[in-house]
């Protein structure tokens, strides 16, 4: 009796924990690391590779390798998506950056974190690490070349020649830019137009490109998420502009002024966009539409108000005052 109480609060345990790992993931995916060659030379490129199995409609955000991985310096990034070879309902999602480096040892590309969003199911895994053995290609035993002949006579002119030549540019140049300044100092800059009306001008600008009737998605969503992001910078004085999608993320949480709606669908268009503009995909024509009127909902929504304005004016003309102000005290002392 005893041994079948046991057995029976083993098998208890055993369910338990099953249902409890089966509901630790929102949904299935599967993700893999690897290189293409694990030991290269100096110099040599290879390719490091993320594929990402998730379900088709999944959003899947994985890091932008720009300038440098760990040791390794990034030369070319590519995003794809494909469904063919998967089982039905999944996507396979592949990003490949081709590394090299010219300092030789043994390396290890550390995990990178990968996230999938189906609706309002997350869920976040990371890489295994990779291990890369890159060789010099020189055992170290070679010896000098050996000067066979007398040294030519330098023909190059004397160091204290080039410093004087350095010297008069340098003067050259001061007057030059100072005539300059003289010249057009009383043009000074053309002013520059309100977020609001510099934004419809630049959707204006980039719809008459014809970049969608081309075919030509990439340069389209790369207009648009520059005029997006440029207008919420300027409008609400945050630094987005040149933002990763990670650091977008989290920006965006902190602006002040902005609906939440705004706030999401801005990384919404960062992240949906990427692979159509780093990787030659495309969204169907729904989807383009969707984002073409968005464009113009979030300037429209968001504009400054008659008040606000106002405000602006009375504040500009209280600075104005303060500048005379100081102007002319300046002067009587």
């Amino acid at each position: 009796m005893n041994k079948m109480n046991v057995l029976n609060r083993i098998s208890f345990i055993a369910v338990l924990v099953g249902l409890l790992a089966a509901g630790s993931l929102a949904f299935d995916v599967s993700v893999k690391a690897s290189v293409d060659n694990a030991q290269v030379f100096i110099g040599d490129m290879f390719n490091y590779e993320i594929a990402v199995t998730a379900p088709e409609n999944a959003i899947v955000d994985l890091p932008s390798f720009v300038g440098n991985l760990g040791s390794f310096e990034v030369k070319e990034m590519k995003n794809e998506r494909v469904t063919e070879g998967v089982p039905k309902g999944f996507a396979k999602f592949t990003w490949q950056a081709t590394l090299n480096t010219f300092v030789g040892g043994d390396f290890m590309i550390a995990p990178q974190q990968v996230m999938a969003v189906v609706g309002s199911d997350t869920v976040r895994t990371n890489t295994d690490p990779v291990a890369v053995k890159v060789a010099p290609r020189t055992t170290g035993e070679e010896e000098d070349i050996l000067e066979v002949e007398d040294p030519l006579a330098d023909s190059r002119l004397p160091q204290w020649l080039y410093i004087v030549f350095a010297v008069v540019g340098a003067i050259v140049l001061v007057v030059v830019g100072w005539l300059l300044h003289k010249k057009f100092r009383k043009q000074g800059a053309a002013p520059q137009l309100p977020p609001y009306e510099e934004g419809v001008l630049a959707l204006k600008e980039l719809r008459g490109k014809n970049y969608l009737a081309m075919g030509d998605q990439a340069s389209y969503f790369m207009g648009i998420g520059v005029i997006a992001r440029r207008y919420i910078e300027r409008r609400f004085g945050v630094e987005i502009l040149d933002a990763t999608v990670a650091q977008l993320k989290q920006r965006m949480s902190q602006v002040s002024g902005l609906p939440q709606a705004y706030k999401e669908s801005v990384v919404t268009l960062a992240v949906e966009t990427e692979p159509v503009k780093f990787a030659k995909m495309k969204l169907d024509g729904e989807r383009c539409k969707f984002w073409d009127e968005w464009a113009d909902r979030l300037l429209e929504d968001t504009k400054p108000t008659p008040e606000e304005e106002q405000a602006k004016k009375e504040a500009l003309k209280a600075a104005l005052a303060d500048v005379k102000a100081a102007k002319k005290k300046a002067k009587k002392k």
